[in-house]
């Protein structure tokens, strides 16, 4: 019995062994054949986790391909069932095409689950410089800085899109993340466009109850994120000296975007005289 079963293991042995590429010339010892076995039983073991994590990968990548093709599927259900114009649901696809990037994701989902210094490090890494660009918000406390960018609001706005419409209030500013936009004067005559890493309508966070001096437009498809008065105020409240020179500032940029209009108005007026 003892003797078929070594037989048997020294079959299984040589069968491993010329697999492994030995050929005609074998191992000369037990211990020989013992090593190349494990060695072989281990080459397959790493193979079949190689395969798994490979189809976890690829499972993973068309799982949420999956799930944003399902979306659209819904959406085009929805659309048909409420009857929506053809204008309207090319928007709303090209909406959900630029947010999700054909892949579905739960971002909020996402960030819920980690810490809030993680959290915060991704907001910072996505939205400091932006923020850093406004004039008034350059050199100020990393804590500061901190309680700011954490504030801002992501919004996507498609091409017409009207942002803020001049003579109307404004409770808010905006800081251009990828697009771009089109800066118009209460007299409806263009200014200029402003692109990625741009900011617009800071007046509004500090000058309460005025009424905005431009209509900011979409050129294109833009990713903005929005930072609100009432929280702006509330993370800079430690810092009233900081908060008053910010309304200074805010106050001079006012004036001078009324002079450009109010010039912009009278030559309007001369050239219909004429």
């Amino acid at each position: 019995m003892k003797g078929g079963s070594y037989s048997g293991a020294f079959y299984c042995a040589s069968i491993i062994i010329s697999n492994t590429g030995f050929g005609s010339i074998g191992p000369g010892s037990t211990f020989e054949i013992i090593l190349i076995c494990i060695v072989w039983i281990v080459s397959r073991l790493l193979l079949v986790l190689l395969i798994g994590r490979i189809m976890q990968v690829i499972k993973a990548s068309s799982s949420a391909n999956h799930k944003y093709i399902e979306m659209v599927r819904q959406l085009r259900e929805y659309m048909r069932h409420r009857q929506l114009p053809e204008y309207m649901q090319r928007r709303l696809l090209t909406y959900y095409e630029f947010r999700f990037q054909k892949s579905y994701f739960r971002e909020s989902e996402i960030l819920a689950t980690i810490s809030g210094q993680l959290r915060q490090e991704i907001v910072m890494h996505s939205c400091r410089k932006l923020v850093e660009n406004v004039a008034f918000f350059k050199n100020l406390p990393l804590t500061l800085l901190v309680r700011i960018v954490s504030c801002l609001r992501s919004e996507v706005f498609l091409v017409n899109d009207v942002i803020v419409r001049a003579n109307t209030p404004g409770n808010s500013m905006f800081f251009i993340a990828s697009g771009t936009v089109a800066v118009f004067t209460a007299s409806g005559r263009e200014i200029c466009h402003l692109e990625d890493g741009a900011h617009f309508g800071e007046i509004a966070l500090v000058m309460r109850d005025e009424l905005r001096v431009a209509s900011v437009i979409a050129v294109e498809v833009c990713e903005l994120y929005r930072l609100d008065r009432k929280e702006f105020v509330r993370a800079i409240h430690p810092y009233p000296d900081l908060l008053d020179n910010i309304q200074r500032i805010a106050a001079d940029r006012m004036e001078r975007t009324t002079m450009i209009d109010e010039h912009n108005r009278r030559e309007m007026a001369s050239r219909r005289l004429y």
